[in-house]
């Protein structure tokens, strides 16, 4: 029977006579090897412990490496975060403006929309800090770019999109026409900066200015460089 690791073991000694060193030596071999077989047995026993730990460890880093190239990748997307919504305006107008849900009707321009609200209201909605060329209407020709940019939108807004209406705190509620003044968001999105990337619109100048002004140029600047939309259809 093996000797459990740790505890001493009793030695029988026969009743023959030896002398002290023939009993010594055999307990000083025996001991160590059962300290040998007692370290390899421990080294045994933690194996499976520090390989779990390797494998959470693992894990670990690739769940980190994964999280940084998702990153990566959503800040690559049409603008970056220039189209997120809301803009990069003042803090407190954010967090003051008003929201209302609803659902796209029809597009009437590249910057002019019908939406049927939760409650049931239609109501025409006037893009809030962008401009589009204006359509041909009876009698008037229409502006260079002025269907390309209403056919874009259409492409953005199809019919029964989801839409959410935000109000700008330092803008009107509503134009002279009566159209409700409103930045316009699908899916998290802000559709007329998406406008203006694709060159189918370019900022509205106001006085105060929109809180998505200096995001709204920013966006104007790259779709101009690379010659968007009406930045080359319109020279």
């Amino acid at each position: 029977m093996q000797p459990t690791c740790g505890t001493p073991r009793r030695w029988r000694h026969w009743s023959g006579r030896v002398d002290a060193a023939s009993i010594r030596a055999p307990r000083e071999r025996t001991g160590r090897r059962r300290d040998q077989a007692c370290g390899s047995a421990a080294t045994i026993a933690n194996t499976p412990v520090r390989v779990v730990s390797l494998v959470i460890v693992a894990a670990v880093i690739v769940v980190g490496i994964r999280g940084i190239f998702s990153g990566l990748a959503l800040g690559g997307e049409l603008g970056g975060n220039l189209l997120d919504a809301p803009g990069r305006g003042d803090r407190d107008s954010v967090l003051s403006a008003q929201r209302t849900r609803g659902t796209m009707a029809y597009v009437l321009d590249g910057d002019t929309v019908q939406v049927t609200t939760r409650a049931g209201a239609s109501v025409r909605v006037r893009f809030l800090g962008i401009s589009a060329s204006e359509i041909p209407h009876p009698g008037r020709p229409g502006e260079c770019y002025g269907q390309p940019s209403k056919q874009n939108l259409e492409q953005l807004l199809p019919v029964g999109t989801r839409v959410t209406l935000v109000s700008d705190p330092s803008q009107r509620d509503v134009d002279t026409y009566g159209r409700w003044l409103r930045y316009v968001q699908a899916d998290g999105r802000d559709v007329g900066a998406a406008q203006i990337h694709s060159g189918g619109a370019r900022p509205r100048t106001s006085s105060p200015p929109v809180a998505r002004s200096s995001a709204y140029t920013e966006l104007e600047d790259t779709a101009r460089g690379r010659g968007a939309g009406m930045w080359s259809a319109c020279r």
